[in-house]
């Protein structure tokens, strides 16, 4: 029995010892649902393409080649993205912070 009853991780477990495997991992955790694992696609189905044009509020996920990331928030109102294909989104840029971390993400 778990020590925490609103989560099924077994705390005591996981916190005895570090982590060193994937079976540890899956072990603690166990396996995935199908649904969970079938959720993965390398296209947008229509719906959600509909979804992404509808939506006043975006989150743009980039990352560096030394493995850091960035998560920049967008908003504007929907239509504002373009879904150009199933797996091709066009995002407005705005200036905003001036950061560019995005931007500057796509160029490394």
């Amino acid at each position: 029995m778990p020590d925490n009853p609103d989560n099924d991780i077994d705390l005591a477990a996981a916190n005895s010892a570090a982590i060193t495997s994937i079976e540890q991992l899956e072990s603690l955790f166990g396996q995935p649902k199908h649904t969970s694992v079938a959720k993965e696609s390398v296209a947008m189905t229509l719906l959600e393409q509909a979804f992404i044009r509808a939506s006043p509020f975006h989150l743009l996920a980039t990352s560096h080649t030394d493995g850091t990331c960035d998560v920049s928030p967008r908003g504007d109102p929907p239509g504002s993205v373009h879904v150009l294909c199933d797996r091709t989104l066009i995002l407005p840029e705005r200036a905003g912070n001036k950061r560019v971390d995005s931007l500057r993400n796509y160029r490394r």
